[in-house]
């Protein structure tokens, strides 16, 4: 083989029918403009059709060698050919693309009330071995995967995965738990339309919504995010969790509990802060109401720059340090920088849990959706959800999502949101627009500039 690794491992691949759309169309236009690529192919393509026989005995390279008359060679000139063949043979053995055999890299450990999206799915027996490539479509119930390394998948229907090696799978839909505590399955990989999460000996699970949110939580141990290769890899200990806007330009969301007091102590997002762009001592930022109806203790007026004076609730259920709407009629809140700037990160911070009955924490709930706009003049905030309003949804936030509160006491009384870019800014804006969908006791919003 005389074309370089590089291109050999993508036609391995290919053939292996482990490449995706993209990868493929690139082999195509690389094939088109090499020759010699092209005659590296179809040598591989010989091997690899020949190798079944060749593995059971019932076959041979020759079966799938081209015959003297369809190449006017000689059969003294296809030796040196036959040779180099057999060098791709041994080249094949080393990558792991020999048999049948060794393309089966897991197998269904167990199932549980399963239905499957297809009558007669192939996985539907226990035991079952699965090969690179192959999907698992779960309409309902519960699937262990057992991969060779030693690491478990637990499958929660409705789901769709794809096997995609001996050490990595591909969650398109659906939530899945992945053990990895044996020394080979470290490494494991599990991918998601927006990102892939690499085990570093762990136990972690991770969700995909139809529209390609994903939601990565750490049980034990390390998992590295990875969004794209040449973007931060944010590393993730137990007990954090983070979603993965889809898209081209990803967005992430850290939501974590706080300490509880005053100083808003959390695990990796700074508390309230006096330093960030739109705090009222820079004198560039305001906030206003476009939607909804705020309530307000009696004898007070809504204020809304209690927003951006730099410090949270002094204590747990504070109504006159919050910005808060009325019960069950939620609105929205529009925030002017005054110029529009490039934005690194935006926090949110909320604090409520009633003075005498611990499990009531509805109002510490942050639920909102994130737009931004860059021009001189906001368009109306009531066409927000318009394809073409001219507003950039930014990020959607769900912290009882996030916590998975099932039981009121699930619910932290004080929460922060942290929203970010894998690499560079979250854009350039103006305006921030926040739709929120939520009681939320807001006790403050930090918007950070890029340096």
């Amino acid at each position: 083989m005389k074309s370089d690794q590089e291109k050999m491992d993508l036609v391995g691949r290919y053939l292996a029918g482990e490449t995706s759309a993209t990868e493929t169309s690139r082999l195509e236009q690389l094939i088109l403009a090499d020759e010699q690529l092209r005659q590296d192919f179809l040598a591989y393509a010989r091997v690899d059709a020949a190798l079944p026989g060749m593995i059971n005995g019932t076959g041979s390279l020759l079966d799938f060698a081209e015959t003297p008359e369809q190449t006017g060679r000689s059969w003294k000139g296809w030796i040196p050919a036959a040779v180099a063949v057999c060098v791709v043979v041994a080249w094949l053995a080393s990558a792991s693309f020999l048999s049948k055999k060794a393309a089966e890299v897991a197998h269904i450990a167990e199932l549980k009330n399963c239905r499957w999206m297809h009558q007669g799915e192939e996985v539907s027996v226990e035991g079952t071995p699965l090969r690179v490539g192959q999907r698992i479509e779960l309409s309902e119930g519960q699937a262990k995967v057992l991969f060779d390394t030693g690491a478990e998948l637990q499958l929660e229907g409705p789901s769709i995965l794809e096997v995609k090696g001996s050490n990595a799978a591909f969650l398109t839909l659906g939530s899945a738990e992945v053990l990895a505590e044996s020394k080979e399955s470290q490494g494991f990989t599990l991918g998601t339309p927006s990102s892939k999460f690499v085990d570093l000996g762990t136990a972690f699970s991770a969700t995909v919504a139809p529209d390609g949110l994903s939601r990565l939580e750490v049980y034990q141990g390390k998992v590295n995010l990875v969004v794209e290769d040449d973007h931060d890899i944010h590393l993730l200990q137990k007990g954090e969790a983070i979603f993965v806007e889809p898209g081209s330009h990803k967005i992430l969301t850290r939501i974590e509990s706080g300490d509880g007091t005053e100083q808003f102590r959390f695990p990796t997002i700074s508390p309230p802060s006096k330093e960030d762009t739109a705090d009222q001592s820079k004198g560039g930022a305001r906030i206003t109401v476009p939607q909804g109806k705020l309530r307000t203790p009696r004898s007070t007026t809504p204020n809304p720059s209690v927003l951006i004076d730099g410090r949270g609730q002094t204590k747990q259920d504070s109504p006159r340090e919050s910005l808060f709407f009325e019960d069950g009629r939620y609105g929205s809140l529009l925030m002017d920088l005054g110029r529009a700037i490039s934005i690194r990160k935006i926090n949110s911070y909320s604090w409520h849990q009633h003075n005498r009955i611990e499990d009531h924490r509805v109002r510490a709930h942050q639920g909102y959706v994130l737009y931004g706009f860059a021009g001189e003049s906001p368009p109306s905030a009531e066409a927000v959800a318009d394809r073409d309003s001219g507003w950039v949804r930014i990020a959607r936030v769900n912290s009882d999502q996030f916590f998975q509160v099932h039981q009121k006491l699930d619910r932290p009384a004080q929460q922060a949101c942290s929203i970010f870019a894998s690499k560079g800014e979250l854009g350039k804006f103006r305006y921030l627009l926040w739709d929120v969908k939520a009681p939320t006791f807001f006790g403050e919003i930090d918007v950070y500039e890029t340096p």
